[in-house]
């Protein structure tokens, strides 16, 4: 007995395709379709149908795309029924949670964080009695704008609504300066001969890899930087205490004309101590102090990481001597050459840092 070519026997098991002839514009339509698209699994399945109605048997196609026949049937099949000439979506392409339950989830997520898929999938299927595949629930996170990332860390004692009370001192104090009165943001850098490793782009399946210094040697700077103008300056120490920032401050006073220099600085055993408060006395020097564990408000912040990203970061120092020569030479000859540079990164934009504790499952 000879079977039809639309009958294909498989494993014992007699499987019926029944496919009625292509049309011409179906026919033009998919030809065109198998030229221009660059998926994969659609070019196969338009490949499929092509082939077979040009007369191709079920096991000749699956031979050249070097699939089974079944997942060939299946191709036919799924043609025949709703014209389908593409995979579904990973995950599956239609929605489980009605749209009520989608927005409690969002909810639920916003509140808690959880470190795998899976548990999330355990989470829904408890809660709903609705099952997602691992990708699935990978594809509806996206769509609700949920990405992998790690929290923000923040000082531990940061207290939000000390920061916004400064910004309002800071805005006060600004409309209040008189002519020639400056402001000056102040702090300390204690650059280490260390490799310091950062993220980049790097192809997949490469490993790069940074050498490290044995020794952990450290230079030591106090700075200045006034925005009116993008003055900045900056004076190295054997140590940053007290005496070296009294110091700091009587050649900032020297090498400005200001009748008063405002300065703002963190709470450091450094920038407060009785030897400063004595100075202060008789100096032009007006000391302004930050909220603790605030280094988002001052702004020197931002040139102290421009000094690592062009001198620290993902390089390696071999001796300590060209690690120091590096450093020395960034604050005396590099920073006069990217005032541009200095002025599009160093401002007084502050934003407040927002408490929002994860909460783990």
């Amino acid at each position: 007995m000879v079977l039809p070519e639309t009958y294909q026997l498989n494993i014992g098991l007699l499987i019926v395709v029944v496919m009625a002839k292509l049309s011409l514009s179906e026919r033009t339509h998919l030809e065109t379709q198998l030229k221009r698209t660059k998926d994969v699994s659609e070019w196969k399945r338009t490949f499929t149908v092509l082939e077979y109605d040009a007369g191709s048997s079920v096991s000749e196609i699956a031979m050249i795309l070097r699939i089974s026949a079944f997942t060939v049937e299946d191709y036919l099949k799924e043609y025949n029924s709703n014209n389908k000439t593409k995979n579904d979506p990973r995950g599956g392409s239609l929605p489980k949670l009605s749209e009520e339950q989608a927005q409690e989830l969002v909810r639920h997520l916003l509140e808690k964080t959880y470190l795998k898929v899976k548990q999330i999938v355990a989470y829904v299927k408890e809660r709903y009695k609705v099952e997602y595949s691992r990708p699935g629930m990978t594809k509806w996170l996206k769509e609700q704008g949920f990405v992998y990332k790690c929290p923000k860390a923040v000082p531990g004692k940061l207290d939000p609504e000390k920061q916004k009370v400064f910004i309002e001192m800071y805005e006060k104090l600004k409309r209040s300066l008189l002519p020639g009165e400056e402001i000056y943001f102040t702090d300390a850098v204690h650059p280490v001969h260390q490799s310091q490793p950062v993220c980049g782009w790097i192809k997949k399946g490469v490993q790069k890899t940074l050498q490290t210094s044995g020794k952990q040697l450290r230079l030591h700077f106090a700075g200045a930087v006034c925005l009116r103008g993008m003055r900045i300056f900056t004076e190295e120490y054997e140590t940053v205490d007290a005496d070296a920032m009294i110091d700091f401050f009587k050649k900032l006073e020297d090498q400005s004309r200001a009748p008063a220099i405002h300065v703002i600085l963190d709470n450091a055993r450094s920038n407060k101590n009785k030897k400063l408060e004595a100075f202060l006395k008789t100096s032009k020097i007006k000391i302004h102090y930050l909220p603790p564990y605030s280094p988002n408000l001052n702004p020197i912040e931002r040139l102290w990481k421009i000094m690592r990203e062009a001198k620290t970061y993902n390089r390696y120092y071999e001796s300590s001597v060209e690690f120091f020569k590096e450093i020395r030479g960034f604050f005396t000859e590099e920073i006069p050459k990217i005032t541009e540079l200095l002025k599009s990164r160093i401002n007084d934009k502050f934003q407040v840092i927002q408490l929002n504790p994860v909460s783990l499952v």
